[in-house]
């Protein structure tokens, strides 16, 4: 007679790991329609640091050669209606202390440096190379400064021209106990002083009232 086989009863042993073992699950791909993930905070942190481009958009470069232009046509038109209408050396008041006066200048603005035609012309060319380098780089972005150099670069080329085709500028404004200037040189004054004026308050002009102001 066989003996019963016998059952044991005490912790049953762990199986073994090759038996029930089973591969990791894949995780699902992402759908096509999906979103990437954003990306992180230093490289959105480099893109906004980017330096702004070099040069201004186009509608600034028009109306900055615009105004120049206005500035060389108003001052030749205004000169030669001058040299039809009075002859050189006469004057016509129109008021007791201002007149029109046909002078011929071979000097520079408001007659300073008589006789020196060609050193001026020579001067007025460097002035406008200066003029051109500091409009592609100002010393501040601000229409002000634009439109400053526009005003000096075209009454440079305004009295160039007439140092060129005359041999002298033609003056005509004249105040009295004043120098007689023109229209060149007027634009290159006011010019002049809408740069200083920017230069000095710029950032109260740019300043928005209505936009909070940071905390």
């Amino acid at each position: 007679m066989a003996e019963p086989t016998p059952t044991s009863t005490g912790p049953s042993l762990p199986q073994s790991q090759g038996e029930h073992a089973q591969a990791e699950p894949i995780p699902p791909l992402p759908p096509s329609g999906g979103q990437l993930p954003a990306a992180s905070p230093a490289v959105d942190a480099g893109a906004e640091g980017e330096a702004p481009p070099p040069f201004r958009p186009r509608r600034s470069h028009r109306r900055f050669i615009l105004l120049a232009v206005l500035v060389i046509v108003f001052d030749q038109i205004t000169k030669v209606i001058l040299r039809e209408t009075l002859e050189l050396g006469d004057r016509e008041w129109l008021a007791e202390f201002f007149a029109f006066s046909h002078i011929a200048n071979d000097g520079g603005a408001f007659g300073v440096f008589g006789g020196q035609n060609t050193v001026l012309a020579v001067s007025a060319v460097v002035a406008i190379g200066v003029v051109a380098i500091y409009y592609f780089f100002p010393p501040m972005n601000h229409w002000l400064v634009r439109s400053g150099l526009a005003l000096i670069l075209g009454g440079a080329i305004g009295n160039l021209l007439d140092r060129i085709y005359q041999g002298h500028v033609t003056d005509f404004i004249d105040f009295i106990h004043f120098p007689a200037f023109n229209v060149a040189d007027a634009a290159i004054n006011v010019g002049v002083a809408a740069i200083v004026i920017a230069l000095l308050f710029g950032d109260l002009l740019k300043r928005n009232p209505r936009s909070p102001r940071s905390p």
